[in-house]
């Protein structure tokens, strides 16, 4: 599987997977559903993306690129190392007995899930994050990271080194799986304002989904219940709800300590009479990694973690908790131009009056491989 180990793939926000609680067999194996068939999601190149926006042949392509100043000898190389590796997963896949389909897109790949056992994503943590947005019910997914060089494949098998045996060892029911949580978000507005006949929107986020104004510089407003709490009004500067998966990310850089606060802290201490050694640096650095350490969680938790971004208390927005985990959470938006975004990537529009529900159910967990 050596081919494996090619092409390119990234994505926003990725998340670094940490070990999992449970464990199960894969599908296949132990007297389980046999896995007879496979979908492909591979990873769209840049040249292909090129190709299907502009429409052009690859000699008429190559002409107006090459006119723009684009390297294309490099555009042509990452396209023919995709190829190569999605063709070698599907030679090992018909080795084993597997039949396979190779899609490009989303709604192929959504189209192609009835008749599969098994999706696998030839890419990188995009393309896995793209796969894992449209995959419903116990159909197990497989990441692999077709370009280790452009891609640290956190959600991939492997990461940067995908197992040469990976096919062999998922037939043979030598992998372990991971049931990694999911989040579920669902907007309605009064007016339909997605459109007459649809005045619901759901997704599943693997990540996180931030809430808040489409402007970063805006104030998002919004009244929020937490696991069916009282309903109160808050003001910041947006919220994220994080799944273990993604605690290893955007959650963890939004809520992590440095070197200087773990001195301003110290030095608060000591103000306060508390005994504690003077310019220990190791002491500085063993308090922030300690505190680091234990913000992600594991990726099959049971719940899911929230986080306000600069939260703004007065006479008016009285003090609520900040940080913490929970179930469901309940937003009604006040804001201008408000948005949801799922996996840094999928957008949902939030406009004043339209409610979220964000919430948890066993059912939407994702089936995935670890090694």
């Amino acid at each position: 599987m050596a081919a494996l180990a090619i092409s390119q793939c990234l994505a926003s926000h990725v998340a670094r997977p940490i070990s999992p609680v449970s464990q199960t067999k894969p599908s296949g194996s132990g007297g389980a559903q046999p896995i007879r068939s496979a979908v492909i999601l591979r990873k769209s190149t840049r040249w292909q993306w090129e190709k299907e926006q502009t429409g052009m042949t690859d000699a008429e392509l190559k002409k107006h690129l090459q006119q723009k100043g684009t390297n294309v000898s490099e555009l042509l190389e990452n396209e023919k190392k995709q190829v190569q590796a999605v063709q070698q997963i599907v030679a090992e896949l018909s080795k084993a007995g597997i039949s396979s389909k190779v899609v490009s897109r989303q709604q192929d790949l959504s189209q192609s899930l009835p008749d599969s056992d098994l999706v696998i994503s030839a890419g990188g943590d995009g393309t896995f994050l793209a796969a894992a947005s449209v995959v419903h019910g116990q159909i197990p997914i497989i990441g692999v990271n077709t370009d280790p060089i452009g891609s640290e494949g956190h959600l991939c098998v492997g990461g940067k080194a995908p197992p040469r045996d990976l096919i062999s060892r998922l037939v043979s029911g030598k992998l372990d799986w991971v049931q990694r949580t999911r989040i579920r978000v669902t907007v309605s507005t009064k007016s339909g304002f997605f459109s007459s006949k649809k005045p619901k929107v759901t997704n599943l986020a693997l990540n996180e989904v931030f809430i808040g104004e489409d402007e970063a510089a805006k104030v998002s407003t919004y009244n929020i219940s937490i696991d069916d709490s009282p309903t109160v009004k808050q003001k910041s500067s947006g919220l994220i709800v994080s799944t273990g998966t993604g605690s290893t990310s955007w959650y963890l850089g939004m809520n992590r300590i440095d070197e200087n606060t773990a001195v301003s802290v110290l030095d608060a201490l000591v103000a306060l009479g508390i005994n504690v050694p003077a310019n220990n640096r190791g002491l500085v650095e063993k308090v922030v990694n300690t505190v680091n350490e234990k913000i992600p969680f594991e990726p099959d938790h049971p719940s899911f973690a929230f986080s306000i971004r600069e939260p703004i208390f007065n006479a008016t927005y009285k003090r609520t908790a900040t940080r913490g985990f929970a179930n469901k959470i309940r937003l009604e938006s006040r804001c201008t131009n408000g948005y949801l975004v799922l996996d840094g990537s999928t957008k949902i529009p939030f406009p004043r009056g339209a409610v979220a529900t964000i919430e948890i159910n066993s059912n939407d967990a994702l089936k995935t491989v670890i090694v």
